[in-house]
């Protein structure tokens, strides 16, 4: 299985000179399994330079899983350009409460309160499917793909992807401690996180930054130290990093994550997703 972030921000897009190395575009990942099936996770801006790096690589059929409607995990959409192409097949998995949502953004009439970008014609095939029930388990190529619930405001899901015994779990908007709904305690999150070989989780707070922002749908990075070690991972990607956080800042938070993984959970590998960086599991 192959793993590319193309945006690990969250809130909002940011650019600059202090964004450099961690990149600035919001949540979007890709998913390469043995079979060569494309899974999306999330529709961020990252998926705008997805979409272009697939259409040159004549990539034209792809699964997409949305965990919720909030901008940042949508963002993007309008400027995915195999939207736009003719043969091209994108399976979209969506909560029903994104579904009228998701059909004005593909509504060259409608979509015009989104982008100018939508004023172009829908091409592409669009193969509208339900979103995943929690804990239900669907095939998509060669891997199997489980829906969990998140606890974020509003409706909102994480996924577990799964091929020949390797495991990613994808958890971006998740606060750990704090029941938004999903009705999931820390030792739900994990048994369905148990030995996966990569947790990306939500790490937005740092614990003082926490103390004040408790209850807004996002974890510290200890809290999802804590799940890693807990649920005994082989890898942790901090994700979902705050839309005011520097790289050097950023490089501080994985620095302390990296010392204290290593007094108690010696192999676990802790590191900072950032756009352009691919994970193989083998």
């Amino acid at each position: 299985m192959f793993i590319r972030c193309w945006g690990a921000r969250g809130n909002i897009p940011v650019s600059g000179s202090e964004t450099q190395i961690y990149g600035g575009a919001t949540s979007c990942l890709e998913v390469r399994t043995s079979d060569q099936s494309v899974i999306i996770c999330d529709a961020g801006t990252g998926i705008r330079n997805l979409g272009n790096a697939l259409l040159k690589e004549q990539r034209l059929e792809y699964s997409l899983l949305l965990t919720h409607g909030h901008d940042d995990h949508l963002e993007g959409l309008p400027f995915f350009e195999p939207l736009y192409t003719v043969n091209t097949r994108i399976i979209v998995f969506e909560h029903k409460e994104l579904r009228n949502k998701l059909a004005k953004m593909c509504d060259p009439l409608e979509a015009q309160v989104f982008s100018p970008q939508c004023t172009r014609s829908v091409e592409a095939a669009i193969e509208w499917k339900p979103a995943l029930e929690h804990g239900h388990v669907r095939e998509i190529g060669s891997a199997f793909v489980t829906s969990i619930p998140a606890s974020h405001p509003g409706v909102c899901a994480g996924f577990k992807i799964t091929e020949r015994g390797k495991t990613v779990v994808y958890l971006p908007d998740n606060e750990l401690g704090f029941d938004h709904g999903a009705n999931m305690d820390f030792a739900a999150y994990v048994r369905l996180c148990n030995g996966a070989d990569l947790l990306v989780h939500d790490a937005q707070y740092t614990c003082d930054e926490y103390l004040n922002w408790k209850g807004r749908g996002h974890s510290s990075w200890r809290q999802a130290l804590e799940l890693a070690i807990a649920a005994g991972v082989q890898q942790f990607g901090l994700f979902h990093h705050d839309s005011d956080r520097t790289d050097e800042q950023l490089s501080i938070i994985i620095e302390e994550c990296k010392r204290e993984a290593a007094k108690r959970s010696p192999r676990l590998l802790c590191f900072a997703m950032r756009e352009g960086s691919e994970i193989v599991l083998s």
